[in-house]
């Protein structure tokens, strides 16, 4: 009896079949397995999308909030406020523990932050104190500047007269 084609295509497909279900990782079979991958991608990349744009909300919130910091920085300084007040420290730690929540939690270099935002920098000059001269040593300096000034009007009175003895001498003959 003729074996028919139809009985030889369902063997070589048992065939084919026993080797791809060996070769392929266990799992559920599904009869529209590219569809339903397409959809688990579709699932991990909207959780991306969704996280990209959570980044990108606590990225904004993070710049406004920096630059709320820096505007009252600058308003503080346009009051007269001095260098290394406790005001501007403040919103340095303020502005550092910010900073600090952002790049933990979205696992960015802290230093990446900073230096995307040159006003920080600002900020941290005007935490740091003008550098005070001594009273003492301004007075010592005040004295010696009066000694040396009232040396040289000496010393150019006495050219003075020297220039018009000379002069005197001259004429005179």
């Amino acid at each position: 009896m003729p074996v028919s084609s139809w009985l030889l295509s369902l063997l070589h497909r048992e065939e084919n079949m026993s080797t791809t279900i060996i070769d392929q990782p266990a799992g559920p079979m599904h009869r529209c397995g590219k569809v339903w991958e397409g959809f688990r991608a579709l699932g991990t990349r909207g959780i991306s999308a969704v996280n990209l744009w959570r980044r990108h909300q606590d990225q904004g919130a993070l710049e406004k909030a920096l630059a709320r910091i820096i505007e009252t920085a600058n308003g503080h300084r346009a009051k007269g406020l001095p260098k290394g007040s406790p005001a501007y420290i403040v919103l340095r730690e303020t502005a550092d523990a910010k900073i600090q929540v952002f790049s933990s939690k979205w696992s960015v270099d802290v230093a990446a932050v900073k230096a995307q935002a040159p006003a920080l920098a600002d900020l941290d000059s005007l935490c740091v104190p003008d550098t005070q001269i001594p009273a003492g040593l301004k007075l010592l300096v005040g004295l010696l500047g009066m000694i040396v000034s009232l040396v040289l009007l000496g010393a150019a009175s006495g050219l003075v007269h020297a220039g018009h003895d000379w002069v005197m001498r001259f004429v005179g003959r």
